[in-house]
């Protein structure tokens, strides 16, 4: 581990990054906490949707993006077996990929399992972006922006980075088990329409290129 890990731990008590620091306050490093620290800040514009339907709707598939067991969580079991099974046991790379594991769960089980898990969450967000469309929303949830189509548009890039002139990135990273789709059968789940959806939104609401 890295010396800028181990500060990352002695400030944070945790590994992961981004932290958001504010004052005083506690560090905040889930998904969630950093959510209602931005609105609280600032709710222009609002991304928590005011509608108790909608919000349970945007904060539960946010879940599924972002969450524990979710597609993120997923992606990142390719991002480890890959280089245990292909590099050299005293690669950097394969340490690195070995303490990757450790952190999410790393297991032959949890990758057997998350191709299937990771399909079945493009399965029910593009199942979602249709309903919307039908009833002339361009949004996931709701009438506007909220924060799950802002999840949406970043996660997308773990199966699907954006063209070089859009996402610049080490070539390195553009490997199918670090950015990119692992398989056909996630390939094919995450259609054309969730992709227009990922670039509708950067297009409108975000920053190109991306600062990665």
């Amino acid at each position: 581990m890295g010396n800028s890990q181990s500060e990352l731990i002695e400030w944070t008590a945790q590994s992961s990054a981004p932290v958001v620091i504010w004052n005083d306050e506690r560090p905040r490093s889930s998904w969630n906490d950093q959510l209602y620290l931005a609105e609280r800040l600032s709710t222009e514009p609002p991304l928590i949707p005011a509608d108790p339907e909608d919000r349970i709707r945007m904060f539960g598939l946010a879940n599924e993006l972002l969450g524990e067991g979710g597609l993120c969580y997923g992606k990142r079991h390719f991002m480890t077996s890959v280089p245990l099974a292909s590099l050299a046991k005293d690669s950097p790379a394969r340490a690195g990929a070995a303490f990757l594991g450790e952190k999410y769960g790393y297991s032959e089980a949890n990758v057997a399992r998350a191709s299937s898990r990771i399909v079945e969450i493009l399965e029910v967000v593009d199942a979602q972006l249709a309903a919307q469309h039908e009833s002339g929303s361009r949004y996931l949830v709701g009438g506007q922006l909220s924060a799950l189509d802002i999840y949406w548009a970043t996660t997308c890039g773990f199966l699907d980075p954006m063209p070089e002139d859009r996402c610049p990135m080490l070539t390195a990273y553009r490997q199918p088990h670090f950015y990119g789709s692992v398989n056909d059968e996630i390939d094919h789940a995450l259609t054309a329409e969730l992709r227009a959806h990922r670039d509708f939104i950067y297009a409108t609401h975000l920053q190109l290129p991306i600062v990665f």
